[in-house]
């Protein structure tokens, strides 16, 4: 079947119809796009401009590779060019596969600050969405966001990329190499856009940033940055807020995989400034390759992400969210039913060396032991451990039928979603929801016709994103129920940009009620969506309320036994890392 998706979306591409060039200004000088036309698009607009591979900052090459981003450099009073997507961000081949979907002509580069930008109408003054995509830090690309049918709704589309993996985020904790490079690309593509969007028909004033994974993650760090102060003014977080696990990491690991990096190009670690410089000096490929064999053996932390930094970030999120240090705008919060059930077979192979095949359900023995070595992975401590993993296993169990494998497949899916996305995500509503408006959705639809994952998997992560972009309404593969609900995310998106509020009037028959720590209420969105309250209440809790007393507990005497120690060793790739470093693919 998914050979088949792929040849048709191939057909798709290949057949969008541009009609012809479209030219406005910049700051920096004139560019030519292109103009498609959607006769039948049912709304008020009928055609979308385009401008593809925009730069908004100076190639990150040379003497600026591990440098915050300079602004890019004028042309004019040349014209350029920008009817085809930007060069893509260095990062793995693994999924080459959906680049490919979209085009055969692309390269990997340093040199890949650009954004796309999509216009239903460059003379107005539109709501405009900012879109940051997902990938763990690690992974990811504009061009497979294509959003003709999002900005026929009425908002201008801007797709930006960012330096991935150690380009983006390689740090020695000083200023050798200060890190987050790849979130302060971020930071200059708003910036651009404040600057420049006026004269595609946006207006700088209304801006809605939003993403999905390490980008619903970048999204919500960018609430917390006073770097990112006035340069958007609402914000959706998609599969991660700044609580997930996998959001930041502390120096001191940035630090050691900065140093592990190193070692493997030949570099000296003693001096950071001289380790830095003889990493610059390598070849961008050779960079990449030597970070894909950096082995991750801490537990809850990706191998490049962001640190506080005293720049873009002055605290840990968990410190600045008890502060009330962030901006207060409305926000929306989503994640998908079934978030953990991609993951559960890669986490258990790669960081708990869990073999067995889940899509035939799990037994008792593995059930104990993925809790066991999460527990352990947890902390070092062997009494603390075997205390967490006796409340995981009490809380997961699926009483009274404890023997049910396809039952213990299920909870152990819930145990991965609850840890890394509904947890955080309803501890991020409960704080921000006190100063401004919040509201929370679950995404609960899986295509009868599109889903090319088994079924027990449910609602995987990633599912939603075609959904937000329109890719039902043009593409064969969905039916009409996708194509609605495609719709109705649509609508409520562009409602949320225009007027703070998803549901000014009721959309598919719902108004959506803002969520509050009181009482929780959130939009299940599938092909009959309705209003709900408190999600996984119990589940919610215990990761939010009792667990981190369990992490706390107190032992009086330090624990050095070798089982403890083993139990750390043997939890090889993070389990975030896994998790993280994949989707945010169509």
């Amino acid at each position: 079947m998914f050979s088949t998706v792929l040849a048709k979306l191939v057909l798709f591409v290949v057949y969008l119809p541009q009609i012809k060039s479209t030219m406005v200004s910049t700051k920096y000088g004139d560019i030519e796009g292109v103009e498609s036309f959607y006769q039948n698009s049912t709304g008020p607009f009928k055609s979308v401009s385009k401008f593809l591979g925009v730069p908004f900052a100076a190639p990150p090459i040379g003497n600026l590779r591990f440098k915050p981003p300079d602004p890019p450099r004028q042309w004019k009073p040349d014209v350029r060019q920008a009817k085809q997507h930007g060069n893509i961000c260095w990062q793995d081949d693994d999924h080459e596969v959906f680049i490919r979907i979209f085009t055969q002509d692309f390269v990997y580069s340093e040199d890949c600050l650009y954004l796309d930008i999509y216009s239903p109408n460059v003379t107005l003054s539109l709501p405009v969405m900012v879109y940051i995509h997902g990938g763990g830090y690690e992974s990811g690309t504009a061009l497979i966001f294509q959003s003709d049918m999002l900005a026929l709704h009425g908002v201008v589309v801007v797709v930006i990329q960012y330096r991935l993996g150690p380009f983006g985020f390689m740090t020695t904790g000083d200023s050798a190499a200060s890190g987050n490079y790849g979130i302060l690309d971020q930071v200059a593509a708003l910036k651009w856009v404040k600057e420049n969007i006026k004269n595609f028909g946006g207006d700088p004033s209304k801006v809605t940033i939003f993403g999905k994974s390490a980008g619903g993650t970048s999204v919500s760090l960018h609430l917390l940055s006073p770097l990112s102060k006035n340069l958007f003014h609402q914000a959706i977080a998609e599969s991660g807020v700044d609580l997930s696990s996998f959001a930041t990491q502390p120096t001191s690991i940035g630090v050691h995989f900065a140093k592990e990096l190193a070692q493997k190009l030949d570099c000296t670690t003693s001096d950071h400034a001289l380790m830095v410089d003889c990493i610059r000096g390598k070849e961008g490929s050779e960079i990449q390759k030597a970070a894909e064999s950096v082995k991750n053996t801490h537990h809850q932390y990706v191998r490049w992400a962001p640190i506080v930094d005293k720049n873009f970030l002055d605290d840990s999120p968990q410190q600045m969210r008890r502060r009330g240090d962030f901006k207060k705008v409305p926000l929306m919060i989503s994640f998908t039913s079934n978030e953990g059930s991609t993951f559960l077979g890669p986490v258990a192979k790669s960081s708990f060396g869990l073999t067995e095949n889940v899509n035939n359900g799990v037994s008792p023995s593995y059930f104990k032991k993925f809790v066991t070595r999460l527990a352990h992975a947890q902390s070092s401590r062997n009494e603390t451990a075997v205390l967490i993993a006796d409340a995981l296993e009490f809380m997961y169990t699926p009483w009274p039928d404890n023997s049910d494998k396809y039952a213990l497949r299920s909870q152990l899916v819930d145990l991965i979603g609850d840890y890394i996305y509904f947890a955080p995500s309803h501890e991020v509503a409960d704080i921000h929801s006190k100063y401004a408006p919040v509201y929370m959705y679950e995404f609960a639809h899986r295509s009868k016709t599109a889903s090319p994952t088994p079924e027990w998997m449910g609602v995987v992560h990633d599912a939603n994103a075609p959904f937000d972009f329109g890719a039902p309404l043009t593409l064969p593969f969905f039916d009409d129920i996708d194509k609605d609900i495609s719709l109705t995310i649509m609508e409520l998106y562009t409602n949320f940009a225009k007027y703070g509020d998803p549901t000014p009037l009721p959309v598919s028959g719902v108004t959506w009620e803002k969520y509050n720590s009181s009482h929780r209420a959130y939009i299940r969105v599938d092909n009959k969506s309705k209003m709900a309250a408190s999600f996984a209440p119990r589940r919610v809790a215990f990761w939010n309320n009792y667990h981190p007393k369990l992490i706390q507990v107190g032992f009086g005497t330090k624990i050095t036994s070798a089982s403890a120690k083993v139990a750390s060793i043997h939890v090889l790739p993070t389990l975030a890392l896994t998790i993280f470093k994949s989707l945010c693919y169509l």
